[in-house]
């Protein structure tokens, strides 16, 4: 699979990599710095790394004395004296460690320096990068040829199509050849795209299609973006029953489109059914406020997350720096993520809650 790279040496961050941070057995070093895309200062980053790994050592000394502290921050000690790791970075690097290993992030949002040592490590910084994220799925289709992507903010990896028609002449039973032998004024009604024939040969390519990605992707969750012009919309989602398609799409023939500028287009239509997701966090979490399925209460949702009874986790920006309940909220996040629940980040709450959560039952 060829993938592209939108943001030059960025790391993605999806909700299977929060999954596996949010399961690390603690002790957990959790590191953040900013970072420089090139330059002299480049060199300096790793400077600023160094003090931060001083104090985590200090601190594992001082709360788990029966950890080999050296072993457990070996992994970030190699990352700091790699000359080469500093000179591919883009605007913020963070870092977790634990006795069971380690995960680094290179990434394009810009992080005030600091270190975290607890029982489950600090996700609060990174977890922008993935709730404004969005996997999708985009296919374009032409009759000319139709190609299938996977994508997400910063990366854009074609597939290949399997058993879906790469163009109309690949359709099973369908066919734009003419038939060698008819009447003059027929053919010049039929072949160029006009007549009643081309039309059949059309619905029956969009239609093996649209069935084929049925087939592929169903129950898979990504939502799909059509790259294709607006007539095919409602041929190609006629048959998607268990894909879920985007009223908007890339308007157009995409045939001459890379993958980069099909990216380019999309993404807009992608980041805006995240920001609409974030919309329904709230109107779920006000529904449930107030029925027992429900809270704002911090310390219930720390309790309720242990348990696995936290469905949905909503946090306000500003309780992803705030140091008051700090471990608590680290705890919950973790707790929520490894039950398979998922976590949300908002602008604001009403009634300017720091957290709240939605229970299972």
């Amino acid at each position: 699979m060829n993938t592209r790279n939108i943001i030059t040496d960025s790391d993605p961050i999806h909700a299977d990599d929060l999954r596996e941070l949010a399961t690390m057995s603690g002790p957990t070093v959790s590191i953040v710095i900013p970072t420089h895309r090139g330059g002299a200062e480049t060199l300096s980053d790793s400077q600023r790394l160094r003090p931060l790994l001083d104090q985590a050592r200090k601190e594992l000394a001082e709360r788990y004395p029966d950890v080999d502290a050296e072993s457990l921050l070996a992994p970030i000690q190699s990352l700091a004296d790699s000359r080469r790791f500093w000179q591919t970075q883009v605007d913020g690097l963070a870092i977790y460690a634990s006795p069971g290993g380690g995960r680094y992030f290179r990434t394009d949002r810009d992080f005030t320096p600091g270190v975290t040592v607890g029982d489950h490590p600090n996700l609060r910084p990174i977890l922008p990068l993935a709730v404004d994220d969005l996997e999708f799925l985009l296919l374009a289709v032409s009759r000319g040829g139709v190609r299938l992507f996977e994508a997400d903010r910063a990366t854009i990896t074609q597939l290949p199509l399997g058993n879906i028609p790469g163009s109309d002449e690949d359709a099973e039973g369908v066919s734009t050849r003419e038939p060698q032998l008819q009447h003059q004024r027929s053919q010049d009604a039929g072949a160029h795209g006009h007549g009643p024939r081309d039309y059949n040969v059309l619905e029956g390519f969009l239609r093996q299609v649209s069935k084929a990605v049925e087939a592929r992707f169903s129950g898979d969750g990504r939502p799909l973006i059509l790259a294709a012009v607006e007539e095919y919309r409602g041929a190609v989602g006629e048959h998607l029953d268990n894909v879920v398609m985007l009223d908007r799409i890339v308007a157009g023939n995409p045939e001459k489109l890379s993958p980069v500028e099909l990216h380019g287009k999309a993404w807009p239509i992608a980041k805006a059914e995240a920001d609409r997701r974030h919309d329904v966090t709230l109107e779920r979490l006000g529904e449930a406020v107030g029925t027992g399925r429900a809270t704002h209460d911090t310390g219930l949702i720390g309790r309720e997350a242990e348990v696995g009874r936290v469905s949905t986790l909503a946090l306000a920006q500003r309780a992803l720096t705030a140091d008051e309940r700090a471990a608590e909220l680290d705890a919950a996040i973790a707790h929520t993520l490894a039950n398979r629940g998922t976590v949300d980040v908002v602008p604001e709450m009403p009634g300017n809650h720091a957290t709240g959560a939605v229970f299972r039952y």
